[in-house]
């Protein structure tokens, strides 16, 4: 079995490869290029490197958000079109649950991404019995609103968000994981699709989507648009009454 995962959620372009239940390959890039230039490149890159066909691959892996709306478009449509070319079956993965799968505790995990304005993306998961279990689903929420509800002692923080407000999180009591689980988790992607895959967990290719959790600027500034032009047509109307 041979899987392929893909994340474009953060700046970071991720790639990894699984064959047989270890990961075989890796690649990561993080520059000021976008998703849509190094993606493809580096994936093909370490397939050749490793000797391994596309159409070799068994099962496609894809991040699919929280994050970047841009970056989930591009790594989405990419993998998708793998896929539906080669005719194998494929998974969307939560950032969140990629991040914390990186983590080892005991402890309840808090995989955060930055959603800025003081806003983060989390998700706040925990190990039982080998399996990662979701205590609760991705959502968006002012960091200060989060930190009020969480008791210090039961938590550790992972990811970009972590990074950024490590500060913030030490001085508050909370635990933060090291820095090398804060991205790059390609593995973790890899890994989590084969588990949903033996649990019979597949994703349909013409359905599955990115999870933004929010709408994004572009739709948001349509709508402020919509709206206003909706009232400037109500307006007119009314005027148009009187207008004799």
């Amino acid at each position: 079995m041979i899987v392929l995962s893909v994340d474009t959620s953060t700046m970071i372009s991720s790639c990894a490869l699984l064959e047989d239940g270890v990961i075989i390959g890796e690649m990561n890039i993080n520059q000021q290029k976008t998703h849509s230039e190094t993606l493809v490149p580096m994936i093909k890159d370490m397939l050749v490197r490793l000797e391994v066909r596309p159409e070799k691959i068994d099962l496609y892996a894809v991040g699919k958000g929280p994050g970047s709306f841009t970056g989930l478009r591009i790594g989405m449509t990419t993998v998708k079109t793998m896929a539906q070319v080669f005719k194998k079956d494929i998974i969307g993965i939560s950032t969140l649950e990629a991040l914390a799968y990186s983590v080892a505790s005991s402890k309840k995990i808090v995989p955060l991404l930055d959603a800025r304005g003081g806003r983060v993306y989390y998700g706040i998961y925990r190990w039982e019995n080998q399996i990662l279990e979701e205590i609760e689903k991705d959502e968006l929420i002012y960091l200060d609103e989060l930190l009020e509800r969480l008791p210090d002692e039961d938590y550790i923080f992972v990811g970009e968000g972590a990074r950024i407000y490590k500060d913030t999180l030490i001085d508050r009591g909370f635990n933060v994981a090291a820095e090398s689980l804060n991205s790059c988790v390609g593995k973790a992607f890899c890994l989590l699709a084969l588990e949903k895959r033996e649990k019979g967990i597949l994703d349909n290719l013409y359905t599955l989507a990115p999870e933004y959790i929010r709408k994004s600027q572009a739709q948001r500034d349509l709508e402020l648009k919509e709206g206003k032009s909706s009232d400037h047509s109500r307006n007119e109307s009314k005027g148009s009454r009187y207008s004799c």
